[in-house]
Protein backbone atom coordinates (compact mmCIF):
# COMPACT_ATOMS: atom_id res chain seq x y z
CA UNK A 1 0.00 0.00 0.00
CA UNK A 2 1.50 3.33 -1.17
CA UNK A 3 2.01 5.76 1.85
CA UNK A 4 0.06 8.96 2.12
CA UNK A 5 2.10 11.62 0.46
CA UNK A 6 2.49 14.94 2.90
CA UNK A 7 1.48 18.02 1.02
CA UNK A 8 2.81 21.21 2.05
CA UNK A 9 0.12 23.98 1.55
CA UNK A 10 1.94 27.21 2.21
CA UNK A 11 3.98 26.31 -1.03
CA UNK A 12 0.81 27.33 -2.58
CA UNK A 13 1.23 30.46 -1.68
CA UNK A 14 4.92 31.17 -2.29
CA UNK A 15 4.40 29.33 -6.38
CA UNK A 16 1.50 32.00 -7.09
CA UNK A 17 3.45 35.39 -5.26
CA UNK A 18 6.70 34.07 -7.52
CA UNK A 19 4.34 33.55 -10.96
CA UNK A 20 2.26 36.94 -9.79
CA UNK A 21 5.62 39.12 -9.27
CA UNK A 22 7.01 37.67 -12.45
CA UNK A 23 4.42 38.82 -14.63
CA UNK A 24 4.96 42.09 -12.99
CA UNK A 25 8.09 42.09 -14.17
CA UNK A 26 7.63 41.16 -17.53
CA UNK A 27 4.78 43.74 -18.04
CA UNK A 28 7.39 46.70 -16.88
CA UNK A 29 10.25 45.11 -19.41
CA UNK A 30 7.79 45.28 -22.13
CA UNK A 31 6.31 48.73 -21.50
CA UNK A 32 7.83 52.48 -21.44
CA UNK A 33 5.61 53.82 -18.00
CA UNK A 34 7.34 56.81 -17.31
CA UNK A 35 8.17 56.24 -13.60
CA UNK A 36 11.94 56.34 -12.08
CA UNK A 37 11.25 55.58 -8.58
CA UNK A 38 12.84 52.48 -6.67
CA UNK A 39 10.08 50.38 -5.85
CA UNK A 40 9.42 50.56 -9.78
CA UNK A 41 12.66 50.19 -11.23
CA UNK A 42 14.85 48.34 -8.69
CA UNK A 43 12.31 46.18 -6.64
CA UNK A 44 9.90 45.23 -9.18
CA UNK A 45 12.29 45.66 -12.40
CA UNK A 46 14.40 42.58 -10.17
CA UNK A 47 11.54 40.46 -10.02
CA UNK A 48 13.21 38.22 -12.52
CA UNK A 49 15.24 36.29 -9.76
CA UNK A 50 11.60 34.95 -8.26
CA UNK A 51 12.08 32.14 -11.31
CA UNK A 52 14.70 31.16 -8.70
CA UNK A 53 12.32 30.01 -6.22
CA UNK A 54 10.16 28.74 -8.80
CA UNK A 55 12.64 26.13 -9.68
CA UNK A 56 13.89 26.01 -5.94
CA UNK A 57 9.48 24.80 -4.93
CA UNK A 58 9.75 22.37 -8.38
CA UNK A 59 12.40 20.83 -6.99
CA UNK A 60 10.99 20.63 -3.52
CA UNK A 61 7.45 19.46 -5.23
CA UNK A 62 9.39 16.56 -7.30
CA UNK A 63 11.06 15.09 -3.97
CA UNK A 64 8.30 15.38 -2.28
CA UNK A 65 5.89 13.37 -4.95
CA UNK A 66 9.03 10.54 -6.51
CA UNK A 67 11.67 10.50 -4.00
CA UNK A 68 10.79 7.81 -1.82
CA UNK A 69 8.98 6.16 -4.72
CA UNK A 70 12.15 5.97 -6.48
CA UNK A 71 14.10 4.75 -4.08
CA UNK A 72 11.53 1.84 -3.16
CA UNK A 73 11.20 0.59 -6.49
CA UNK A 74 7.11 1.64 -6.81
CA UNK A 75 7.22 4.05 -9.31
CA UNK A 76 7.95 3.19 -12.95
CA UNK A 77 10.06 5.35 -15.44
CA UNK A 78 7.08 4.67 -18.21
CA UNK A 79 4.62 5.93 -15.83
CA UNK A 80 6.88 8.95 -14.20
CA UNK A 81 7.47 10.05 -18.04
CA UNK A 82 4.09 9.75 -18.72
CA UNK A 83 2.89 11.87 -16.47
CA UNK A 84 4.87 14.44 -16.76
CA UNK A 85 4.35 14.61 -20.68
CA UNK A 86 0.38 14.23 -20.21
CA UNK A 87 0.62 17.58 -17.56
CA UNK A 88 2.45 19.48 -19.47
CA UNK A 89 2.42 19.11 -22.82
CA UNK A 90 -1.36 19.68 -24.02
CA UNK A 91 -1.44 23.20 -22.98
CA UNK A 92 2.07 24.07 -24.21
CA UNK A 93 1.21 22.52 -27.71
CA UNK A 94 -1.71 25.33 -28.00
CA UNK A 95 0.44 27.66 -26.91
CA UNK A 96 3.18 26.52 -29.76
CA UNK A 97 0.51 26.77 -32.35
CA UNK A 98 -1.31 29.92 -31.60
CA UNK A 99 2.79 31.47 -31.56
CA UNK A 100 2.82 29.93 -35.08
CA UNK A 101 -0.37 31.08 -36.22
CA UNK A 102 0.42 34.94 -35.17
CA UNK A 103 3.89 34.81 -36.24
CA UNK A 104 3.66 32.59 -39.83
CA UNK A 105 7.85 31.84 -39.93
CA UNK A 106 9.87 29.00 -40.67
CA UNK A 107 12.00 30.09 -37.96
CA UNK A 108 9.21 29.60 -34.95
CA UNK A 109 7.99 26.33 -36.46
CA UNK A 110 11.56 25.08 -36.71
CA UNK A 111 11.84 26.47 -32.49
CA UNK A 112 7.98 24.88 -32.01
CA UNK A 113 9.17 21.00 -33.34
CA UNK A 114 11.59 21.01 -30.39
CA UNK A 115 9.83 22.98 -28.08
CA UNK A 116 7.17 19.85 -28.56
CA UNK A 117 9.89 17.19 -27.55
CA UNK A 118 10.45 18.98 -23.96
CA UNK A 119 14.04 18.18 -24.70
CA UNK A 120 14.75 21.80 -25.78
CA UNK A 121 16.75 22.19 -22.37
CA UNK A 122 19.27 20.28 -24.52
CA UNK A 123 20.20 22.53 -26.67
CA UNK A 124 23.75 24.43 -26.74
CA UNK A 125 21.52 27.53 -25.71
CA UNK A 126 18.08 27.21 -24.42
CA UNK A 127 16.65 30.65 -25.83
CA UNK A 128 14.31 30.13 -28.45
CA UNK A 129 11.46 33.01 -29.56
CA UNK A 130 8.52 30.62 -29.41
CA UNK A 131 7.10 31.16 -26.00
CA UNK A 132 9.90 33.42 -24.64
CA UNK A 133 9.84 31.92 -20.95
CA UNK A 134 9.72 28.29 -22.19
CA UNK A 135 13.58 28.48 -21.09
CA UNK A 136 12.41 27.69 -17.91
CA UNK A 137 10.23 25.05 -18.56
CA UNK A 138 13.24 23.51 -20.85
CA UNK A 139 15.46 23.65 -17.74
CA UNK A 140 12.73 22.27 -15.36
CA UNK A 141 11.85 19.82 -17.65
CA UNK A 142 15.90 18.43 -18.63
CA UNK A 143 15.81 17.84 -14.15
CA UNK A 144 12.43 15.17 -14.59
CA UNK A 145 14.73 13.69 -17.25
CA UNK A 146 17.40 13.18 -14.85
CA UNK A 147 15.30 13.18 -11.65
CA UNK A 148 16.32 9.53 -11.16
CA UNK A 149 19.54 10.30 -11.42
CA UNK A 150 19.14 13.28 -8.88
CA UNK A 151 17.54 10.46 -6.50
CA UNK A 152 21.00 8.78 -6.75
CA UNK A 153 22.77 11.37 -5.90
CA UNK A 154 20.96 12.38 -2.74
CA UNK A 155 19.82 8.97 -1.67
CA UNK A 156 20.43 9.55 1.58
CA UNK A 157 21.45 13.03 4.02
CA UNK A 158 24.98 13.09 3.60
CA UNK A 159 25.28 12.87 -0.13
CA UNK A 160 22.63 15.11 -0.47
CA UNK A 161 24.89 17.80 1.59
CA UNK A 162 27.88 16.29 -0.87
CA UNK A 163 25.62 17.12 -4.43
CA UNK A 164 24.29 20.44 -3.40
CA UNK A 165 27.89 21.68 -2.49
CA UNK A 166 29.00 20.24 -5.71
CA UNK A 167 26.61 21.81 -7.72
CA UNK A 168 27.33 25.47 -6.00
CA UNK A 169 30.61 24.77 -7.43
CA UNK A 170 30.11 23.78 -10.68
CA UNK A 171 27.33 26.67 -11.18
CA UNK A 172 30.32 28.99 -10.35
CA UNK A 173 32.76 27.38 -12.42
CA UNK A 174 30.17 27.82 -14.86
CA UNK A 175 29.82 31.69 -14.25
CA UNK A 176 33.74 32.50 -14.07
CA UNK A 177 34.85 30.12 -17.00
CA UNK A 178 32.25 27.55 -18.97
CA UNK A 179 29.73 30.57 -20.22
CA UNK A 180 32.83 32.47 -20.98
CA UNK A 181 32.72 33.31 -25.11
CA UNK A 182 35.47 30.25 -25.45
CA UNK A 183 32.43 28.04 -24.70
CA UNK A 184 29.16 29.96 -25.74
CA UNK A 185 27.55 32.32 -28.04
CA UNK A 186 27.66 35.91 -26.98
CA UNK A 187 23.84 35.86 -26.19
CA UNK A 188 24.10 32.92 -23.95
CA UNK A 189 21.79 33.61 -21.12
CA UNK A 190 23.19 31.88 -17.92
CA UNK A 191 20.16 30.78 -16.52
CA UNK A 192 18.77 29.15 -19.11
CA UNK A 193 21.32 26.64 -18.56
CA UNK A 194 20.40 23.70 -15.53
CA UNK A 195 24.33 23.52 -14.76
CA UNK A 196 23.93 27.02 -13.70
CA UNK A 197 20.14 26.47 -12.01
CA UNK A 198 21.07 23.07 -10.75
CA UNK A 199 22.10 24.60 -6.84
CA UNK A 200 18.42 25.87 -6.81
CA UNK A 201 16.57 22.95 -7.88
CA UNK A 202 18.66 20.69 -5.50
CA UNK A 203 18.03 23.05 -3.02
CA UNK A 204 14.23 22.03 -2.83
CA UNK A 205 15.67 18.69 -2.59
CA UNK A 206 17.82 19.59 -0.09
CA UNK A 207 15.12 20.89 2.16
CA UNK A 208 12.66 17.77 1.35
CA UNK A 209 15.46 15.43 2.54
CA UNK A 210 16.36 17.48 6.05
CA UNK A 211 12.64 18.62 6.36
CA UNK A 212 12.43 16.84 9.66
CA UNK A 213 15.21 18.93 11.07
CA UNK A 214 14.19 21.86 9.55
CA UNK A 215 10.61 22.06 10.53
CA UNK A 216 11.13 21.37 13.92
CA UNK A 217 13.51 24.02 14.44
CA UNK A 218 12.03 26.46 12.27
CA UNK A 219 8.97 25.91 14.14
CA UNK A 220 10.23 26.71 17.53
CA UNK A 221 11.91 29.83 16.93
CA UNK A 222 9.03 30.98 13.59
CA UNK A 223 8.86 34.90 14.23
CA UNK A 224 13.21 34.80 14.52
CA UNK A 225 13.38 33.00 11.06
CA UNK A 226 10.52 35.31 9.91
CA UNK A 227 12.78 37.95 10.77
CA UNK A 228 15.53 36.76 9.37
CA UNK A 229 13.89 35.88 5.88
CA UNK A 230 12.64 39.39 5.71
CA UNK A 231 16.41 40.96 6.56
CA UNK A 232 17.58 38.68 3.38
CA UNK A 233 15.16 39.85 1.56
CA UNK A 234 16.09 43.31 2.02
CA UNK A 235 19.97 42.82 2.38
CA UNK A 236 19.46 41.39 -1.33
CA UNK A 237 18.19 44.51 -2.70
CA UNK A 238 21.47 46.02 -1.85
CA UNK A 239 23.93 43.34 -2.62
CA UNK A 240 25.90 43.77 -5.69
CA UNK A 241 25.44 40.78 -8.80
CA UNK A 242 29.01 40.17 -8.85
CA UNK A 243 32.23 40.21 -6.98
CA UNK A 244 35.30 40.46 -8.27
CA UNK A 245 33.90 39.94 -11.71
CA UNK A 246 32.21 37.05 -10.56
CA UNK A 247 28.10 36.39 -11.14
CA UNK A 248 26.74 35.75 -7.56
CA UNK A 249 23.21 35.98 -8.43
CA UNK A 250 22.81 32.09 -8.39
CA UNK A 251 24.59 32.24 -4.28
CA UNK A 252 22.33 35.43 -3.41
CA UNK A 253 19.05 33.94 -4.82
CA UNK A 254 20.04 30.51 -3.19
CA UNK A 255 20.88 32.56 0.37
CA UNK A 256 17.45 34.66 -0.50
CA UNK A 257 14.74 31.94 -1.18
CA UNK A 258 16.05 28.57 0.78
CA UNK A 259 14.94 30.16 4.05
CA UNK A 260 11.60 31.40 3.09
CA UNK A 261 11.08 27.49 1.74
CA UNK A 262 12.42 26.09 5.12
CA UNK A 263 9.77 29.08 6.48
CA UNK A 264 7.03 28.02 4.12
CA UNK A 265 6.87 24.12 5.16
CA UNK A 266 6.82 24.53 8.93
CA UNK A 267 4.09 27.14 9.90
CA UNK A 268 0.87 27.62 9.26
CA UNK A 269 0.06 30.81 7.17
CA UNK A 270 -3.52 31.53 5.81
CA UNK A 271 -1.97 34.00 3.67
CA UNK A 272 0.15 31.47 1.99
CA UNK A 273 -2.83 28.53 2.24
CA UNK A 274 -5.91 29.50 1.62
CA UNK A 275 -8.76 28.09 -1.55
CA UNK A 276 -7.57 31.24 -3.47
CA UNK A 277 -4.13 29.97 -3.44
CA UNK A 278 -4.36 26.30 -4.07
CA UNK A 279 -6.40 27.34 -7.11
CA UNK A 280 -4.23 29.19 -8.56
CA UNK A 281 -1.65 27.65 -7.36
CA UNK A 282 -3.03 24.25 -9.21
CA UNK A 283 -2.79 26.27 -13.21
CA UNK A 284 0.51 28.39 -11.84
CA UNK A 285 2.69 26.40 -14.90
CA UNK A 286 -0.41 27.52 -17.11
CA UNK A 287 -0.03 31.13 -15.87
CA UNK A 288 3.37 31.26 -16.19
CA UNK A 289 4.05 29.96 -19.64
CA UNK A 290 0.88 32.07 -20.90
CA UNK A 291 1.65 35.66 -19.34
CA UNK A 292 3.02 36.83 -22.71
CA UNK A 293 0.50 35.54 -24.90
CA UNK A 294 -2.08 37.44 -22.95
CA UNK A 295 0.40 40.17 -22.44
CA UNK A 296 0.86 40.79 -26.33
CA UNK A 297 -2.97 40.70 -26.70
CA UNK A 298 -3.79 43.30 -24.59
CA UNK A 299 -0.81 45.35 -26.48
CA UNK A 300 -2.68 44.45 -29.49
CA UNK A 301 -6.00 46.18 -28.73
CA UNK A 302 -4.02 49.29 -27.04
CA UNK A 303 -5.08 48.93 -23.42
CA UNK A 304 -1.30 49.63 -21.85
CA UNK A 305 -1.71 53.50 -21.32
CA UNK A 306 -5.63 54.18 -21.38
CA UNK A 307 -4.49 55.63 -17.80
CA UNK A 308 -1.16 57.28 -18.59
CA UNK A 309 2.07 56.27 -18.31
CA UNK A 310 2.26 55.88 -14.51
CA UNK A 311 0.76 53.40 -11.53
CA UNK A 312 -2.89 53.68 -12.39
CA UNK A 313 -1.42 52.18 -16.26
CA UNK A 314 0.58 49.85 -14.86
CA UNK A 315 -1.55 47.74 -12.47
CA UNK A 316 -4.46 47.95 -14.50
CA UNK A 317 -2.74 46.29 -17.06
CA UNK A 318 -1.58 43.88 -14.59
CA UNK A 319 -4.83 43.40 -13.46
CA UNK A 320 -6.10 42.77 -16.84
CA UNK A 321 -3.60 39.95 -17.81
CA UNK A 322 -3.90 38.17 -14.74
CA UNK A 323 -7.56 38.26 -14.77
CA UNK A 324 -7.11 37.40 -18.64
CA UNK A 325 -4.82 34.56 -18.19
CA UNK A 326 -7.32 32.45 -15.76
CA UNK A 327 -10.18 32.99 -17.79
CA UNK A 328 -7.94 32.11 -21.11
CA UNK A 329 -6.58 28.93 -18.78
CA UNK A 330 -10.09 28.10 -17.36
CA UNK A 331 -11.65 28.25 -21.29
CA UNK A 332 -8.74 25.97 -22.60
CA UNK A 333 -9.45 23.54 -19.73
CA UNK A 334 -13.47 23.17 -20.67
CA UNK A 335 -12.52 23.33 -24.60
CA UNK A 336 -9.63 20.27 -23.79
CA UNK A 337 -12.13 17.98 -21.12
CA UNK A 338 -15.00 18.28 -23.51
CA UNK A 339 -12.45 17.78 -26.71
CA UNK A 340 -10.70 14.83 -24.90
CA UNK A 341 -14.04 13.09 -23.23
CA UNK A 342 -15.54 13.37 -27.29
CA UNK A 343 -12.12 11.64 -28.69
CA UNK A 344 -11.93 8.78 -26.25
CA UNK A 345 -15.81 8.31 -26.54
CA UNK A 346 -15.36 7.69 -30.62
CA UNK A 347 -12.24 5.47 -29.84
CA UNK A 348 -14.28 3.46 -27.64
CA UNK A 349 -16.76 2.84 -30.40
CA UNK A 350 -14.41 2.04 -33.17
CA UNK A 351 -12.85 -0.54 -30.88
CA UNK A 352 -16.36 -2.28 -30.38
Amino acid sequence: MEAIRERYDNLDGLRVISCFCIIAMHIKANTEYQMTDPVYTHIIGGWGHFVALFLMISGFSMFCGYYERFKNGSMSLTEFYTRRYSKILPFFITLILLDIVLDRSLEHVFEGLIEVTMVFGLLPNNQLDVIGVSWTLGVIFLFYMLFPFFVYLCRNKISTVITLAVSIVISLLCSVYFFSDKFVTADFTPRHNILYCAPWILAGGFVYVFRKEITGFVSKFRWVWLAICVLLDVAWHFTPGEIAGVDIWMIKNLLLYMPWLMYAISVKSYVLSNKFMKYLCGISLELYLAQMVIFRAVEKVHCLYLLGNGWFSFILVWIVVVLGLVGFIIGWKKVWEFTSTKVKSLLAKSLK
